[in-house]
């Protein structure tokens, strides 16, 4: 059995905890250990650049430590994705913007991004246009709340309409969830709005899972 590490880059135990529970249907399918961790010394969110800069190294530290045979890193700004990837070059290290972007591509020709707050719709297009995506991009709209907030149940209204304005007025026809704290909103969401929805954590697990499954990373852990 191979182990996957998703590690939430925040201090937040509810934070952990929710995202843990919304990767229970995905472990029930796989032969693979569904692993969740935070980083106790991080901030409670990750909410600016300078957050994102901070654990960035954290991140990095913990994934190698970890040992795990793949990293997930459960954090839309995925800090630390690219540093981490370049040292563990054996095994996969999925960013969970990344993967939902190339997730929703499959799924439709435009998607929309629920984002926590304007910062966090910045360092979004930089990540977007760094991917060459941008022309796959119908829209990214803010609701002003936390990391936290986004995680409460009574966020869902200010979400779903969020999403519709990504729908009917940007062209969206995937919607993704800009924040790996929003996974509890995602099933409902989908069903009030008759479109796709992607939580990219869900998203980065699933292309874990797969790069193990294939053993992508097979030649060069025997050295071939």
């Amino acid at each position: 059995m191979s182990r996957i590490l998703v590690l939430n880059p925040n201090s937040s135990g509810a934070i952990t905890a929710s995202i843990s529970a919304q990767l229970d249907a995905q472990r029930s399918l796989t032969r693979h250990e569904i692993l969740c961790g935070d980083l106790p010394d991080a901030p409670a969110g990750i909410e600016s650049d300078a957050d994102v800069a901070l654990v960035a190294p954290m991140v990095r530290d913990r994934i190698i430590a970890a040992g795990a045979d793949a990293g997930v890193i459960a954090c839309f700004s995925d800090p630390g994705v690219d540093v981490t990837r370049a040292e563990l070059s054996d095994r996969p290290v999925i960013g969970i913007a990344e993967a939902a972007y190339y997730a929703a591509l499959q799924l439709g020709d435009r998607f929309g991004v629920i984002s926590l707050g304007p910062s966090s719709i910045a360092r979004h297009a930089a990540r977007i246009a760094d991917l060459g995506l941008l022309s796959r991009l119908a829209g990214d709209r803010d609701i002003s709340m936390s990391v936290a907030e986004g995680n409460r149940p009574e966020s869902f209204g200010k979400i779903c309409d969020t999403a519709r304005a990504l729908r009917d007025h940007d062209g969206a026809r995937v919607i993704i969830l800009g924040c790996a704290g929003m996974g509890l909103h995602r099933a409902a969401l989908q069903e009030a709005l008759g479109l796709p929805v992607i939580d990219p954590v869900q998203a980065a697990v699933a292309s874990a899972v797969a790069a193990l499954d294939l053993e992508y990373y097979a030649l060069e852990k025997t050295g071939a």
